[in-house]
């Protein structure tokens, strides 16, 4: 199987492109339930705990862009996060997110850089580019 090179990555918010995005990070959880008794040898657990995602969106800070503005903190946006480009036919992940935090790193001699987080609120589903 041929290996994904994460240069064609990309992501929309709210059907915005997001400029610059030098990487990110998504995250699903299938959380589990102890069902371990004291005095037990072993530890047991229960499937079936509600699923959760969330990640974070690295970028170079554009002025004016309107993906990046859709990132604002508290705001509720449907992300698309493209593994390997948005040609048709390429797998990329759909869902509602709540944006938790935006930082803003800079330097004097560095472009501001930016990282967006996020908590997914409902289903993250993979389609393919239609």
């Amino acid at each position: 199987m041929p290996l994904i090179h994460g240069n064609k990555g990309s992501v929309t918010a709210g059907g915005e492109d997001v400029a610059k995005v030098q990487s990110f990070n998504l995250s699903v959880e299938a959380p589990i339930s102890d069902a371990t008794a004291m005095g037990e040898e072993w530890e047991t657990h229960l499937e079936g705990a509600p699923k959760r995602w969330s990640g974070s969106i690295s970028a170079k800070r554009v002025k004016g862009d309107t993906g990046q503005a859709e990132l604002s903190a508290g705001a509720s946006v449907v992300l698309h996060l493209y593994y390997s480009g948005n040609e048709s036919g390429e797998t990329y992940a759909s869902g509602t997110a709540t944006v938790t935090s935006v930082q803003h790193a800079q330097g004097r001699s560095e472009t501001i850089d930016m990282t967006f987080e996020f908590t997914g609120n409902g289903p993250l589903t993979e389609e393919a580019v239609a």
